[in-house]
Order: structure tokens, then sequence, then C-alpha cells
């Protein structure tokens, strides 16, 4: 019964999105779409500092985990080249592009109401232990740099890497190879199967001597989508502690948007650079208030406020439905036929027009 209400509730959903307050602001300027300081980082591991014959990396600095966002980018770019101009096409913008947005919203700050950590903090700045975001983006983007590692698609790296720890919650994370390996061996192997899917693509032709790989795009989106949710599946449950720190409006944002994602990741929805900067003109461009809690009295833009709606009334559909409806979406979009309609119903929802 339930598979028969879960796309016409979608249905329902976007085109009642549309009667939302019209938006007081547009866009943001081209060159902002590219995280901060992308431009003046460089996407090579030997950029960072060797000590004692070790590539030392800092997870909880901004620009270390900036260089290695652009890393993965740049070895990566070759396999997609057939997917969009100017390397735009790489699957991997989805997560980059997200990074610099929580950067610039102040996610990765000390809460509450600190400027430590803070984006004003410019390229020196640190990413708070105490951020719930910077928490669960730490498991998203070390899973994909130590499986990049571990199954040598950065090549053979002369010294072994190095990630430094910080003492306050050391047991919610991993850092290294072996200990990521040792406690989530299922996270690790989802993410070393993305890469060697990309390490076994063939070079099928050359346009203006650019190689072209015979790399599937559905194929390997949904490989790229498997390794997110899967570090988000481990993550949620380490900043349940700190996202207390923050007001409720915006730790329920926080949860709600990680399960709102899942549908996005069933439709396979394209991460390119073009389409996930267009989608992320929704994300709030500031830390939630509690003021902000009745979504359609806030001064936030149109887009934003369907971003948030979306996010608020997926899990409570869901809990009505006994777990159903997340369930039962995800089933219906494994069928090609269904994809595009989902893809549809999410652009709907998702991209109403900006005035």
């Amino acid at each position: 019964m339930w598979s028969s209400l879960v796309i016409p509730t979608f249905l329902f959903l976007s085109f009642s999105s549309v009667g939302l307050a019209p938006d007081p602001g547009s866009a943001t300027d081209e060159n902002d779409n590219y995280p901060p300081f992308w431009d003046q980082t460089e996407g090579d591991i030997a950029e960072f500092p060797v000590q004692n014959n070790k590539t030392i990396v800092d997870p909880w600095k901004y620009i270390d985990r900036l260089r290695i966002y652009k890393i993965l980018i740049e070895e990566s770019n070759k396999y997609f080249a057939s997917f969009g101009k100017n390397n735009t096409g790489n699957v991997l913008w989805a997560l980059t592009l997200l990074y610099g947005k929580l950067f610039k919203t102040d996610r990765f700050s000390e809460p509450p109401k600190s400027s430590r950590c803070a984006y004003e903090s410019g390229a020196s700045s640190c990413i708070s232990v105490n951020s719930g975001w910077g928490g669960i983006n730490y498991y998203v983007i070390i899973m994909y740099f130590l499986a990049a590692i571990e199954s040598e698609f950065l090549g053979n790296l002369p010294y072994e890497v190095e990630l430094l720890s910080q003492e306050e919650y050391r047991s919610n994370f991993c850092y290294s190879v072996e200990e990521c390996h040792a406690a989530y061996p299922q996270v690790m192997d989802i993410a070393n199967r993305f890469y060697k899917y990309l390490q076994s693509r063939k070079i099928v032709s050359t346009t203006i001597g650019i190689p072209q790989y015979d790399t599937d795009e559905d194929t390997v989106i949904f490989n790229m989508w498997a390794v997110h949710q899967a570090a988000i599946d481990v993550a949620k449950p380490k900043i349940s502690d700190v996202l207390f720190y923050v007001s409720e409006t915006e730790r329920d944002f926080t949860m709600d948007f990680l399960l709102a994602v899942e549908l996005v990741e069933a439709v396979l929805y394209c991460p390119h650079f073009e389409t996930m900067t267009e989608l992320l003109v929704g994300f709030p461009h500031r830390l939630l208030t509690d003021q902000d809690h009745n979504v359609l009295t806030s001064n936030l833009s149109r887009r934003k406020k369907a971003v948030m709606t979306v996010a608020k009334l997926t899990p409570e559909i869901n809990k009505s439905t006994g777990g159903l409806f997340l369930t039962i979406w995800k089933k219906l979009m494994t069928s090609k036929f269904a994809q595009p309609i989902g893809r549809f119903l999410i652009n709907r929802l998702l991209l109403i027009p900006i005035e």
C-alpha cells in the first residue's frame, strides 16, 4: 500500500513548495562557488609537510582538508572528462562544494557563538572538534582519502601519511588505514570499491588530445554516493553529544538534512559542479537559531525555506510510516524508469525559482 503513496506524496510536496515566501536575494557570484582558498591550494600531496619521513596532515585544519579534496579531484579528473567541460563533471564535486559551504556558513566553528574556527579566520582557520558538521565531514573525507592511499589510487607515495589527532573525542575518530579498517571494515571496503572501479577503466577514445575513459556514469555515481552514505552512517552516532552545543533548530536541521540526503542519493542525483552549485543555493547561509524553528516565518530565502521544509518533512513522513517511506523510495529508485521521475521530483522540491 505504501509504495503507491510515496511518489504522490512527493508530488504534493513539490507543488506545495511553490507557495513559499518570495526570495529577497539571488545566488552568489560564480567565483564564490568554489570553496574558499581553492585557487591558493595545490592538489599535490607533496605540499603537506614531511617530518621524520612521514607526510603530516592535520585534518582539523580547514586548509588541510581542502587540500585533500583537491588532491582527490585532480587525481580522478581524467576518468570524468566526458561528463563535463573543464573538469566540471567530476563526481567528487558534490562533497567538495558542500565542504566549502559548511566552512562559509560557520558550521565548523566552535559552538556556541564563538569566533574560534570561524570563517573570518581565513585560510588558517581550524575545524572545531565540537562541531557536529566537522565530525560528519571528517568521516566522509577521511574514508575517501585513506581508501585512496590504501588502493594506491594516489600512486606509490614516498612517505607514510600521518593524520594528527585531537585528544578531545579521540575515540570518536580513526586516524589511519589500519585503525579505520579495524573499526569500520565495511565502509573502507565500499570506499576502496569506488577507486578500484576507476582504476579498472580503459581509454576508449581521445577528444582534442584528452583521453576518454569507459566510465559508466550511473555506476560511478552510485559508488560515490554509497561511500558518502556509509561514512555518514558511521558519523551520526558519534556527533550526538556535540550537537547539543548548537540551537535545537540547527541540531534538528543537521540530522533531518542528512536523512533527506538519502532521498537525493537514491535517485543517483548528478553530483557534478553545476548541478551541486545550483542545489547548494538552498543550503542555509548561516547557523540556524530557535527563531528559525517555524520555517515559513523565518527571514531566509525562498530556496532555503524549500530545503529546510523538505529536510523537516522527510523524517516526519518516514516516522509516520514506520520507516517505510524511505525504504520504499530507495527500492523504487533502483528502477531505471523511476530514477528520472525521482530526479524530477527532487528538482521540483529543491530548485524552486529564485525571485
